[in-house]
Parts: C-alpha cells; structure tokens; sequence
C-alpha cells in the first residue's frame, strides 16, 4: 500500500494503552502495509508525512491514520535510513515534549483530557526504543558506534547515531515523570501500567547494553529515570525486583545497580530501597555449583557497601548468613563488606579510642568500637576458611585495613599471628599473601612514635626494663594501704587486689601527689604497655622468619619474590632473624630470570634481578649525609661482612652475584681500591676482615681478571708472605685468588686453544707457592687448614706454570726427605706423611688434567701446520688422512701415559707411592693418626680415578674402608671418591652398588648427605644401573634431617623428568618399603608413597599400576601388606573410564579382604574420587556401574567381616571344647595305666 492509500484509511479515536501492550508482547499489532516494501522516496514522503503532521499539532497523534503511519514506520525501523530513522525518532519526541508542556500548563483537574495522548505517544517512545535497540549496529550503537559517535561528536560531525539521541529520550522520560499525576488516570493500576510499562521497561532494557553503561550522560539519564519513578510514582516493587533480575542474569550491572542505590539515598533520600534488596540479597542461597549470580551479587555487595556503608551496616545481621553460604565468591564479597564496614568505623568516630584495652574489666566501649570488634573476629574466622580463595581474600583484605589512619594494635597483633600461621598454608596463594601482610605489617606498625622504627627486640627490651624500672620507683612513692585481714595474711610476691584495698586510704595517698607525678605515673604505665606490645610485635615476627627462609626455595617464584622482599623490610627495620634470610636469599642467585606475569596482567622482574635489587638497596645504596669516603667504606665492609661466617655453599653463590653486580658495574673502583686498602693495610686489624677482603677481590677477579693481575705484588707479600703464614685460611684465599690471575675463559668444546695466562717456572710466585705446599709444624703445628691451602697452591700452580710438573717433583723429593727424617716426635712425623700423601695424591690428579692439557697442544700444533700447507687438494686428502692417524696416535699415547706411566712406569716419582697409600690405608692399627688416615684414603681415591688397572685392583680396599672406617670424614670421603670412580670407571663400580647404597644408613649425617648427592648424580647421568634400590633413596624422604628430605624430594622430582622411570621402578619401591627387612613403618610408608604417587600423572601408567597393585592381593597374605596396597590404590588419579574398569574387573582379587576396616575406608575415599571425577556426559552414564560396584563392595566388606566371625566364634568354640575334654582325656590315660599289666 503506498501512502495515498495510507490517507485514505479509515480514523478511530479509542485507544487502551494494556490492550496495545499485550498486543505489543505478542507481536498481534494490527498494521495495514509494509513501510520496507517502499521505495526509498515513498519512505521519506511517508516520514515527511508524520513529521509535518506532528509539526502542526501535537494531538494529530490520536488520528487513527497518523497513529497508524507512525506504527508501520516503528515497524520496519531496521530497513529504513538512519535519517529517517532519526527524523521519526525526533518527530516523536518533540510531540511528546509538547503535549508535556501542555499538560503542565493546565489546571490539575484538567489535565486528563491529555491523557490518551501522551499514553500513545509514551507507548509510540517506548517501542521506537525497543527497536532501535534491535536494530542499534545498523544505527551506530555497537561499541565500535559509541566510539564513532564520541569521536563525531568531538570533531564535529553531525551524522546520527541512535547514541547520540539516547540522552534525549532519557530527558524526555524524566521530564514525564516529573509531570504526569495521578489525577490523569482513573485508577493507580493504569498509572502503574503507564510508568512501569511506557517508561522504565525501555530504561531496563537500555541497561543491558553495557556499553551504555561507559557513556557517563546516558548512565546518569537512567539513574534519574528510576529514582524519580520510585520518588514520585512509588515504583519501588517494581526497581526492587528489576535490580534483583538484573544482578541474577547480567554480571555487569552489579556496580551500576549498587551506584543506582546510592544515587536514591544521596539526591532522593531514598534509603528504604536499599534496604529492601539487601534483605532480599540476604534471603539468597547459592550453592557451590553456582558460578555466575554469586560473583555478580558479591560485586554488587562490595560496591554497595563502599558507596553506602550505613545502609549495608544496619542489615549486617541480615547479611551475616551469607558468611557460611556454600559458594565461595560471595563469602569473598562478604570479607570485602567487612573490610570496608571496619574502615567506615574506623574513620567515623575520631573521637573514640578505636582499639580498646582488652585486659580493661569495664565493658565501657562505644557502640562502634563493638561492631568493630564484632566485625573483626567475623573476618579472623574466614582464616580457617576451607577454599584456599577466600582465606586468599581475608588475608588481601587486612592488608588494606593496615592502611587506614586508626593503628588498632590489638587487631594488628592478631592479624600477624594469623598471617604467621597462613605462612604454612597448603595453598601458595595464600602463603604469598600471608608474606605480603607481614610487609604490610612492618611498613605501617603503630611503634615508631617514640623512637623511630626500627624493630630490634633487644633494644625494645632495654627501654621497657628502664621504663619498668622508673615505674616501680614511681610507685613506691604511692603506698597502697589493705585491711588488717591482709595485712596479717602472709607476704606474697602479687598485688593487692582492688577489692582489698583501702580504698580511703588509697584516694588520700593518691591525693598528696600533686597532678604532675599523677601525669608523670600514668605516662609510665602507657608507656610500659606501648613497649609490650611492640615486643609482643616483634617476637611474632621474629617466629615468622625460619618459615620464611624455607619459601625461598619455594618453586612458586612469586612466593620467593614476596620472602625476598620481607627480608629487605625486615632487614631494614632490624628485625632479629632477617640478616639469616638475606644470607639465604644468596642461592636465588642461581635461579632462572624469567619475568612473571601475574593474575592482573602486571609483569614482575626474575628472582636474579630481583635479589640483585635487594643487594643494592641493602649494602651498595648510598646513605643520605654521608660523604663519598664514608659511602665506599660503608659499601666495602658491607661486602666484606658477607664472608663472615659464610660456608662454602654461600661463598659459591656470593662470588657469582659479586660477578654479576659488577659486570654491572655496581661495584665503583673506589670500592675496589678500598677493598685492596684493607688486604694490604699494615695496621692491626681482624683477621676476618682482611680475609674477606681478598675473598671479595677473588669474587671479583673471576668477572675481570686484571684486578688482581696488576695486583700479583700484593698477593705475594701479604697472603704468601709472613701474614700468610700466621693466618692459613688468608694463605689459602691468597692462592685462590691468583688462580684468577690466569682469566676466566671456559673451554670451549672441540676447541684446541688454551686461552688460559701462563707464566715461567722461574717467577716469584711460584717459589712463595712452593713454600706454602712445604710448611712444615715447625712453622703451622698441626693445623687441619694446611691440606686445603696446599690444595690451592697446586691448583695454582698448575693453572698458571708452564711446566708445573718438574716443579712438582722437586717439591715431592723434599717433601719426601722431610717425611722420612725422623724427628723424634711421632705426632709430627705422623703429621709430616701425611702432607707428603696427600700433596702426592692432588699432584697426580692435577697430573692426569696436565696430560689432557699437553694432548691438546700438540694437537693444536699440529693444526696450525697443517693450515700452512699450501698443497694441492690431493696432497691435502692424504696429509688429512695422516693427521687423523697422528691425532690417533697423540691420544693413544696419552692414555697409556696415564694408564700404565705415572703410577705403574720405572720412571715415574708417584710410581713409588701407588704401593704406599694402600699399605697405609690398610694398617690403621700401625699408621693410627686420623690425619695420616684421612690424607692416605683421599689419595687412594684420587690415584684410583687415573688407572683402571689400579682402580680395579684397590676397588676392594676402598669399599672395605666404607664399609669399617669409624672415621665418619674417612667415609664421608671415600663416598664421595667412589663417586667419582664411577665417573672414570663406571662399570667396575656399577657391579658394587650396592655398598654404595649402604650409605644412605649410615649414623653419621655428612656420610649420608655425600652419599645422597653422589647417587644422585651418578643415577640422574645414568652412569650406574638401578637394580632395585630406590627404596632407600625413598626412606631418605622421611628422614628427619630436612636438607636429606629435601635433597631426597629433588632426586625424585628430577627422576620424574626422565620418561617413566619413577613408573618403571615403582613396584619395587613400594615392595622395598612395604614388607621384608628393610620395611618401614605404615605412616612413614603413607607419606612416603604420597609424595612418589604425585608424579604417576598419566593416565596409561595409572592404568598399569592398578592392575598390577590389584594382582598383589593375590599373593600376599599379611593384612598390612593389604592396607598397604589399598592405600597407593587411593593415591592414583581415575580420570578415564579403562582406570575404572580395571579396577572393577579386579574386585574378585580383593573382595575378601575388604572385611579389614582400612581396606574398606580406602576403596570408598577411591569411589568417592571417582563420582568426582564424572564430569562428560559419557562418565555420568556410568554412574549405574559405579553404583553397582559400590555396592558390591559394601556386600563383600558385610560378608568378609561376617565370615572372619564366623571364623573366629569357631575357633573360640573349638578352643573350649578342647578345654573342656581335657579332663576326661587325663582320666581316661590315668586309668588306661592302672589296668596295665606289671612286666615281669
């Protein structure tokens, strides 16, 4: 039909806004023609149309035939242009606008003669929106279009957006609302229908469209739109219930609708509202499967409470049962409620003592003190929490609450005991956010009014015993006068008690003291229970640290960030402890660097340059007043500090971050030459530190060798002059510091070159080396340090002669002489074999690394002539051919060197003591000296790692010695030889294992620890073969050592890496540790099998080990052995139905065991596992079976537990009856011998 024909349509006056409604909800509207089958000119003249007619009276809208055009253009809104569109939109709006006008011009008793009129036009605005809505991408109001329409509005633009009108809708609606009375309608269930249908239906539906929601005028528009429908129109019900929908099934109207709620109580003194839907919130039950509507309800809690806590306060005791709600996000929510009600408090009553003393008997507290208070234990309670989340968000919560202006010490004192006791949380969330309170804790604590605030428990000591001790003083001055009953009573050591005071007496005495001593008494009591409970303070914290130090070897890298930061902290406040956890933090520096990226989005640096910071801020950081002098000195002993007391493990780590920091350029020359300054300096100082300062400067020299190159003067005077000899452990740093000398450089594989800096024989360092290895006890006693500075000066020697073997020889012939000179005295003769053994034994092993080092040269020589020869390609193949063969030769004549020469040759000066070490070894009771013992068992290791043939024949000797040695560093030596052994000869060790193995019993701890280590390397390299042995390795994990635990967890974790080899070798474990000798204990086995049973976490080798745990019940017999079994059957994941089935198909293997109490409990926590895994489709159909396993097996448990007393009552019964004939049998044996006849 075209717009003629429009015209001519028949006029109808009548119109029922319900009936259009209705019609409108059914889509039933009854439309004479297809505006979209117009063309695009009839489509304007058609708008054209409604416009001039609207244009020249706003009432046209009655007309059946305008009111009908208007309806088929609404109608087909998607197919028409956005201009028409926008004309038909405006043309609405400015009649509508105008029948308002009209009707707040008129009388009140008038105004219902424009009643149907604005009802039409209302009804005409709410479906224009409704489909605009529909249609909104066609007209800009996607959120691409918001954005176009933002930045057209900026630029100027006028092309029309559906946004860009949306505000002048919203206007309209409220301006209608403003207007409208009740007087136009007959009843208030039609003005209800007009408000709640016509005008907030559309704003509802607007408010689903969250983009809408970041448009701050559109926004505010609908905000307005509902409070005056509420204010002025009592539509409360109706937004009460459509706020309650829309946090059901929208999550992000939670913050619009709490802001809506504070907008009403704000600018419309709408409170009651509010109120209503926390009741209503209150009333909710969520349960745990419920993802969606708690999230959104708990961030419409929070954001309410944070823009109206009063209101949320006053139906917390509405609210309080969504503290035990099973879905955890709104248990999250209700502990930010919490949060922000204690801040309220906290803030709005400056008046009031807000952290009352609890020891006080008078209840006189504010009301906001006790809700406070109530508050605050309800949040303590969520620290026990069973979802890791939530005691994850009470913990978040309190660290803000540290943030407020009140200290509440009380509440903080409990807060660090609880954030102490989360630092052994199960969950890493938790721990690490347990570690970030405690920072927290520290940056904010209340104790830093008196004396700044640092937190030494010594120093606070110190002034609460001054304090207590002025304070005593003070009241003896006040005497407390007691009733003749008291004092007649006995002397004791307490206070009167109030009650028995004289209290007339008490009031005179208090009133001779004038009101300065009366202030001066009671500033001494605060001040006494101020420094308390700072210690109390730091005592807690104090407890804290040896957990900390354990989570920096956490393999969560954010919880290590956390510890290292806390140590900083409490590093700088002083807290007693936290120097042991920045000397721990050390080892970081062997972590990998990788940045973190956290659950918001930020990125955090790697654990190295994370340490590396806290480093620079602890020691290289500049005071402020502090000249540039005191600065570099400052550094330089707090470098220097590091070394003291450091053990091997810690100077390792040192000396690599020392490296790394100065590559860095951290380290200034100023603090080098100071250091230096220290070494050389020829004033009396420590010993520890002019040995750290060389400590330092080697860690140094390993990143820039010139540093102690251009200083080789200085070395040889001071730490191998006459300061070397008095101190052997500076002697000893001395030559570990000219092994630096010779640079750095690794060797690069298949490289010939040595890069390495080598001098002449004849050089000075070598004679002062030369006579560090040869100091006899005339000049050092018998001192244990020797053994490792000579060690050093061979090392260096080796590293940086050019042929440090003939010097070598010549330091062995002297040493020899002297060692076979007898001096009268035995324990220096003793003393003197064996430095002379074990220079011999560190001289051949160095020997053996010379030889690779010669092998290398000359092949290296070799290459560099064959490069020079300019032959032709043929002559070159052949040369090639003869350079292989030479090359062959070179190393074949090495390896005879090493294996038949230097300890078998008639030439060789070591030869002579190959023969002598055993002997030594092997006559304990003629050699008894524990040092002689120890040197000559180190070298028999070390001679042993260069022959096989002497290998082979002293491998004997050496496991005897492991085996009987009572000297536990003998053994602990020879471990870690045998090891080494393995390396070089790994076949003749592999038959011999097991006495490697034995070590892992034995009493003495560093014996165990060395041998731990070894097998570990030796398995982890697959240089020896396992052979049923891992179950000690897995006793190690109990063990009560931890840092054998630990290094137990490690082999293991690092086994798992390797592909089934934990699997392959489980079933050995378990019968290792289960039954025989070496069984272990059932607890011990548990978590033993607990910890091993986590890294079977594929499905085929769960599969497996089933099946083959299901055949053990077969053949075992022992009732442990079944409880054993039916544990690690609990321990395995059943994620696939084959896991199942096997287990299943198994039960006639262990039906008749389920009667023991044990068995039964595991195959049910088993079944429980698996209806908890049942997550597809496909394994919920399984339930059937799973219920008919279920009860098969409570079937066989019933009838195991009743055949098993059936069995028993037949042995009782048996038993009695045997007792009860025994009389009879004796008579009937006396009486069978009476009869007898005599022999004759």
């Amino acid at each position: 039909m075209d717009v003629e024909a429009a015209e001519s349509a028949p006029s109808s006056s009548s119109f029922d806004l319900a009936e259009q409604l209705l019609r409108l909800q059914e889509d039933d509207l009854d439309l004479e023609y297809d505006v979209a089958s117009f063309d695009s000119e009839a489509q304007q003249s058609h708008i054209t149309r409604i416009v001039d007619a609207v244009a020249l009276s706003a009432t046209s809208v009655q007309d059946a035939n305008i009111y009908q055009c208007i309806l088929c253009s609404i109608k087909c809104v998607g197919s028409m242009h956005s201009d028409l569109s926008h004309r038909l939109l405006d043309t609405l709006l400015s009649g509508m606008n105008v029948i308002l006008d009209e009707i707040a011009d008129m009388e009140p008793t008038t105004v219902a003669t424009y009643t149907e009129p604005l009802e039409r036009y209302a009804f005409l605005v709410k479906w224009m929106t409704e489909m605009m809505e529909k249609h909104r991408d066609q007209h800009g109001s996607s959120d691409k279009g918001l954005k176009r329409a933002a930045a057209s509005t900026r630029k100027g633009d006028v092309s029309w957006t559906w946004t860009s009108s949306l505000p002048s809708v919203l206007t309209l609606m409220s301006k209608t609302l403003r207007i409208v009375s009740e007087r136009m309608w007959s009843s208030k269930a039609m003005r209800d229908t007009f408000v709640s249908r016509c005008i907030l239906q559309p704003v509802m539906l607007c408010q689903e469209n969250e983009a809408y929601l970041k448009v701050q005028v559109i926004k505010q528009g609908m905000f307005k739109v509902l409070c005056l429908a509420v204010k002025l129109h009592g539509q409360a019900f109706h937004v009460q219930t459509s706020i309650l929908q829309a946090l059901q099934y929208y999550e992000h109207l939670a913050e619009p609708m709490a802001e809506l709620l504070g907008v009403m109580r704000t600018d419309f003194d709408i409170e009651r509202l509010g109120e209503d839907v926390l009741r209503d919130l209150a009333a909710k039950s969520f349960t745990s499967l419920d993802t969606k509507s708690p999230r959104s309800f708990g961030r419409f809690l929070v954001r309410m409470t944070e823009l109206n806590p009063r209101t949320v306060l006053k139906q917390m005791s509405l609210l309080e049962r969504q503290q035990e709600s099973e879905s955890y996000p709104i248990r999250n929510a209700m502990i930010e409620v919490h949060g922000l009600l204690i801040k309220y408090l906290s803030m709005s009553e400056d008046d009031v003592d807000i952290a009352p003393n609890e020891d006080d008997e008078d209840d006189d507290r504010s009301a906001p003190q006790k809700q406070m208070d109530m508050l605050f234990e309800r949040l303590f309670e969520r620290f026990l929490d069973l979802t890791t989340f939530v005691r994850t968000k009470v913990i978040q919560v309190c660290s803000k609450l540290c943030d407020i202006p009140a200290k509440l010490p009380a509440q903080r004192l409990r807060m660090t005991s609880l954030a102490i006791r989360s630092l052994e949380d199960k969950g890493s969330h938790v721990r690490r956010n347990a570690i970030s309170l405690l920072i927290k804790l520290l940056l904010t604590h209340p104790y830093g009014v008196l004396h700044g605030g640092e937190l030494d428990a010594r120093v606070w000591t110190e002034r609460r015993d001054v304090v207590r001790a002025e304070l005593a003083r003070a009241e003896e001055r006040l005497e407390f006068p007691v009733t003749d009953v008291e004092q007649e009573a006995p002397p004791d050591k307490t206070k009167p008690r109030r009650s028995d005071l004289d209290l007339d007496a008490l009031a005179a005495s208090q009133q001779s003291m004038t009101q300065a001593e009366q202030d001066h008494l009671v500033k001494l009591r605060l001040t006494v229970t101020y420094y308390d409970d700072a210690l109390h303070f730091v005592h807690m914290v104090e407890q804290g640290v040896p957990i900390l130090i354990q989570l920096l070897a956490s393999t969560n890298k954010a919880e290590v960030l956390e510890s290292m930061e806390f140590f900083r902290v409490a590093h700088e406040y002083k807290v007693r402890g936290a120097a042991d956890g920045v000397r721990a933090m050390v080892h970081l520096i062997w972590a990998k660097d990788n940045a973190l990226i956290m659950e918001d989005g930020s990125q955090i640096k790697g654990v190295r340059s994370r340490l590396m910071e806290v480093y620079r801020s602890l020691y290289f950081s500049a005071y402020p007043g502090l000249s540039r002098a005191e600065q570099v000195a400052r550094v330089c002993r707090n470098m220097i500090e590091r070394t003291f007391g450091a053990t091997l493990a810690e100077l390792t780590s040192l000396e690599q971050l020392f490296c790394l920091m100065h590559a860095e350029g951290l380290v200034e020359r100023a603090v080098v030459d100071k250091l230096w300054e220290v070494y050389a300096s020829t004033r009396p100082i420590s010993r520890a530190q002019r040995r750290g300062s060389i400590m330092v400067l080697s860690m140094l020299a390993k990143a820039e060798r010139e540093l102690v190159a251009d200083k080789m003067d200085v070395l040889l005077r001071i730490g191998l002059g006459n300061l070397g000899a008095r101190d052997l452990v500076l002697c000893k740093h001395t030559c570990i510091a000219l092994q630096h000398v010779s640079g750095s450089a690794k060797k690069i594989k298949g490289a010939l070159s040595d890069e390495n800096v080598r001098y002449p024989m004849h050089h000075t360092m070598f004679t002062r080396l030369s006579a560090v290895i040869e100091m006899t006890t005339d000049v050092i006693g018998r001192h244990p340090e020797w053994f490792s500075v000579a060690e050093a000066a061979i090392d260096a020697m080796y590293l940086l002669g050019e042929q440090p073997d003939a010097m070598c020889t010549d330091i062995v012939r002297r040493m020899s002489y002297a060692a076979f000179t007898p001096t009268g005295r035995t324990a220096d003769d003793a003393y003197r074999m064996a430095q002379l053994v074990f220079v011999v034994g560190h001289m051949g092993l160095k020997q053996m690394v010379y030889l690779e080092l010669v092998e290398r040269e000359f092949k290296r020589r070799k290459s560099v002539r064959d490069a020079s020869n300019d032959s032709s390609s043929k002559r070159t193949s052949e040369l090639d051919q003869v350079a292989e063969q030479a090359e062959d030769d070179i190393g074949d004549t090495m390896a005879w060197v090493r294996e038949r020469e230097l300890l078998y040759g008639p030439q060789s000066l070591l030869a002579c003591y190959g023969t002598l070490v055993p002997f030594i070894c092997s006559n304990t009771r003629q050699y008894p000296d524990a040092y002689l013992q120890r040197a000559a068992a180190l070298t028999l290791c070390k001679f042993m790692c260069i022959s096989s043939e002497y290998c082979e024949a002293n491998l004997g000797l050496l496991l005897h010695i492991l085996r009987t040695s009572k000297d536990a560093v003998v053994r602990a030596n020879a471990v870690i030889g045998l090891g080494d052994v393995a390396v070089c000869f790994g076949t003749l060790v592999d038959e011999n294992s097991e006495r490697l193995f034995a070590g892992l019993g034995d009493a003495d701890l560093g014996v165990k620890k060395n041998t731990l280590m070894v097998l570990t390397h030796l398995i982890l390299n697959g240089m020896i073969k396992v052979k049923g042995q891992l179950g000690e390795l897995a006793k190690c994990l109990e063990d009560d050592e931890m840092r054998v635990s630990d290094l137990a967890k490690l082999f293991f974790s690092e086994l798992a890496m390797k592909e089934n080899a934990v699997y392959n070798h489980l079933p050995d474990i378990i019968s290792h540790l289960s039954t025989g000798e070496h069984a272990v204990d059932e607890t011990t086995f548990m978590n033993t099998m607990r910890f091993i049973f986590t890294f079977i976490d594929k499905e085929r080798q769960a599969e497996n080990v089933i099946e083959k745990l299901c055949q053990r019940f077969r053949l075992t017999t022992e009732e442990r052995s079944w409880r054993d079994i039916a544990y690690c059957l609990s321990l395995l994941p059943y994620r696939s139905e084959r896991s199942i089935k096997k287990l299943v198909d198994a039960l006639p293997f262990y039906q008749d065991k389920l009667y023991v109490p044990e068995v039964h409990q595991r195959f049910t926590e088993i079944l429980t596992k698996m209806h908890q895994g049942k997550v597809s489709a496909a394994a919920k159909a399984g339930d059937t079976d799973l219920r008919e396993f279920e009860d098969a097996l409570h079937q066989a448990a019933a009838q195991g537990t009743q055949d098993q007393a059936m069995e028993e009552a037949t042995h009782a019964q048996a038993a009695k009856l045997e007792k009860r004939q025994a009389p009879q049998t004796r008579l009937r044996t006396r009486r069978a011998r009476q009869t007898r006849p005599a022999h004759p």
